[in-house]
């Protein structure tokens, strides 16, 4: 649709231009030729007088009538034109400009119309798409159950084949197995006859033959019995020590583990008492045990093995160590055989000709305390009595050589681990240096192993921890004749330590606790109740309390193993001896 504005007829020749040729060069183009003139005048007066609309954005309008567009503002050095083509020029400007900001209705109309047809030709295409979708998929269904269709009806036909060879198959193998029959039966037949015939001739052969053969087979019947007996009773064997040593192991590790956070504990609570222990001259069961590794590794590192690397100083320590372990084997409880044989080792030690090298000496105080602690394990264990003269020779060396103590003490520590003292084992040793397993950790707390590299039995440790204890008190139990002892030898130390056992409940749970717990109360239970009076008293209530009503949270004294039960048991029993009076 177009629209035209009327023009005042002009004057002027060279506007007389047909209203056809008009219209065609000015359908909207500014740009033709014919109207460069008036372009250029509809520049300047724009530039002139201003902008009177906003932009097509903001909205833009237009005038009602030629007569409504305003008159250009004449310029100072404008020419001069008659006012007729003035007024057509004006009359131009203004249709130009009616024209350049119309909105035609039509277009607009014509392009949302091209949308709508947009949008209406996308929408039969996807329908088409989505029913040529369909129509494939329902194809594709067609043609599966098309094709499981006959799949079935082949499956059906193969089966029924399959049934019609089997049948065949079973009709020609039972023909065949008849004939096998009857061929078997002929051969048979045939055989039976031939013995038939030599069964006179080879009876009494054939009979010993027999015989022999069945009395072979016998006996090999039985010599496989037997060896079968003896391996399942080796298996049994194997599997019960297997579980027992598991259990071990586990009750062992369960310990560890206890006892480890036992120390934890124990070392923030005494953290607070730290000032006070130190200046009364205490020390805690973790000190004590440091302080024993460490005159171990120091008689280790400044006797032994400086002797063994010294040629000139092995001799002499070889044959002193022979005597020393020869004289701690004969000796016997009367009290001329202990002072002979306490003389001898300490003549030994200290020789009248000038004393020994200091490796020397060092090496065979070890050896000394080493002789008496193996003692210990083996005599003790088997006879209590026979810890009352190795006790009195002991204490006689411990007497009369410098450094026995701190040795004897140190051994002591080694062969039955902390039980002397007695403290959990620390997480590291006396230097500050972690276990490098669970094997090392074991073997500083006492277990040995045997000559077949096995770890020995919980109740071979428990005994020779026993003997090793026993020797220990009985030594404490002997009054000095002169100066006291080294501190970890004197009485009060038997009351310190009962007092850390019965605080350390890893230590109570376990058989070796209770067990090593009735050898205290044995050996110098009815002497503590005379030196301490009422105050000993308290502490056996604590532990008649312990093996009767537990230790708390679930836990028992010795725990609940058979032996641990036992050591329980003799616990209470010499609780009320030594309450009745000891006799």
């Amino acid at each position: 649709m177009r629209f035209s504005v009327p023009r005042s007829p002009s004057t002027s020749p060279e506007r007389k231009t047909p209203l056809s040729q008009r219209r065609r060069a000015s359908t909207f183009g500014l740009n033709s030729s014919s109207e460069s003139d008036v372009d250029e005048v509809v520049d300047l007066e724009s530039d002139s007088a201003g902008s009177v609309t906003g932009s097509s954005d903001s909205g833009s309008f237009c005038y009602g009538s030629e007569n409504e567009v305003p008159l250009p503002s004449k310029q100072k050095n404008s020419p001069s034109h008659p006012s007729r083509e003035q007024t057509q020029i004006e009359a131009t400007i203004a249709a130009i400009r009616l024209r350049t900001r119309h909105h035609d209705p039509y277009e607009e109309w014509e392009r949302e119309m091209k949308k709508d047809s947009l949008r209406a030709a996308r929408k039969n295409y996807h329908d088409s798409e989505d029913r040529l979708f369909q129509y494939q998929n329902q194809r594709r269904i067609e043609e599966a159950k098309r094709l499981a269709a006959a799949f079935k009806q082949d499956e059906s036909q193969l089966i029924q084949k399959l049934d019609g060879l089997r049948l065949q198959q079973q009709a020609r193998e039972k023909s065949l197995r008849e004939k096998l029959a009857e061929r078997s039966e002929r051969l048979w037949n045939r055989i039976e006859a031939s013995i038939k015939l030599e069964e006179e001739k080879e009876q009494a052969k054939l009979d010993d033959q027999r015989r022999t053969k069945e009395k072979a087979e016998r006996e090999q019947r039985d010599q496989e019995e037997k060896e079968r007996q003896e391996e399942q009773r080796k298996i049994q064997e194997q599997e019960e020590a297997r579980r027992m040593q598991e259990e071990e192991e586990r009750k062992l590790q369960e310990e560890e583990e206890g006892a480890i956070q036992e120390a934890k504990e124990r070392e923030e609570r005494l953290k607070v008492e730290v000032v006070n222990r130190k200046a009364a001259g205490m020390t805690t069961s973790e000190e004590d045990w440091k302080e024993a590794r460490k005159n171990l590794q120091l008689v280790k590192t400044q006797g032994t093995r400086v002797v063994k690397a010294t040629p000139t100083l092995k001799p002499s320590w070889s044959s002193a160590r022979r005597a020393i372990t020869a004289k701690v084997g004969q000796l016997t409880n009367d009290s001329e055989t202990i002072n002979r044989v306490s003389s001898q080792l300490v003549g030994i030690l200290v020789p009248t000709n000038g004393p020994l090298p200091p490796p020397v000496y060092t090496a065979l105080l070890s050896a000394l305390a080493k002789a008496l602690v193996l003692q210990a394990e083996t005599e003790i264990t088997a006879e209590k009595r026979s810890a009352i003269p190795l006790a009195q020779v002991a204490f006689n060396c411990l007497e009369q050589l410098e450094g026995f103590s701190e040795v004897f003490f140190a051994k002591i520590t080694q062969r039955i681990g902390p039980w002397a003292v007695p403290c959990p084992l620390p997480e590291k040793d006396f230097d500050g240096r972690p276990w490098k397993d669970n094997g090392e950790a074991r073997h500083v707390q006492g277990f040995r192993q045997g000559e077949d590299g096995t770890l020995e039995t919980q109740a071979q440790y428990s005994d020779r921890v026993k003997g090793v204890i026993r020797l220990y008190f009985s030594v404490l139990k002997i009054t000095p004749s002169k100066a006291p002892l080294e501190k970890m030898f004197q009485l009060p130390r038997y009351w310190t330590w009962v007092a850390r056992l019965l605080g350390s409940r890893t230590l109570l749970v376990t058989p070796v606790g209770a067990e090593v717990l009735f050898v205290a109360l044995e050996v110098l239970g009815t002497d503590a109740t005379v030196i301490w009076g009422y105050q000993f008293v308290k502490i056996l209530r604590l532990i008649y309390d312990a093996s009767t009503e537990g230790l708390g949270g679930g836990k028992v004294l010795g725990g609940t193993s058979p032996d641990g039960i036992a050591a329980r048991a003799r616990v209470k029993l010499e609780v009320e001896h030594i309450m009745k009076g000891g006799h």
